[in-house]
């Protein structure tokens, strides 16, 4: 949501260059120094870190797998499907449960934290 403090931006007589109406750079500086939006960005960082990490790591160990064990990969699971297969589409698969681990941690870790930050923000400028 936009509040008109927001619509304060107003453009300079340069090539469409926007500067920020006076008062609010150091908002946001003040903003940015606070404990709970550090808060917010340590959760946010540590979480998108280790899922990078889930993802980056399950490709390396596929990747690695296909290079120097291409016989396990060819172990037959069940019919005509070998283990190669399934981690293929395990790769595929992955960034569903992955999004929706997020959607929850998203809700439960971040979103209040982020309305906190907000509520701060918006009440320092009255």
């Amino acid at each position: 949501m936009s509040t008109d403090r927001d619509l304060q931006i107003k453009p300079t007589a340069g090539e469409g260059v926007v500067t920020i109406a006076p008062g609010e750079p150091e908002t946001y500086t003040a903003l940015q120094r606070s404990a709970a939006f550090a808060r917010l960005r340590s959760r946010s960082r540590r979480y998108l870190v280790w899922m990078t990490g889930l993802c980056l790591g399950a490709f390396a160990v596929t990747a690695a797998l296909a290079a120097w064990a291409p016989g396990l990969l060819a172990t037959r699971v069940f019919g005509q499907v070998d283990l190669g297969v399934l981690l293929a589409v395990g790769l595929i698969l992955l960034p569903a449960p992955i999004s929706v681990a997020h959607l929850l941690y998203a809700g439960r870790r971040l979103d209040p934290l982020a309305e906190r930050v907000r509520a701060e923000f918006d009440g320092s400028g009255q």
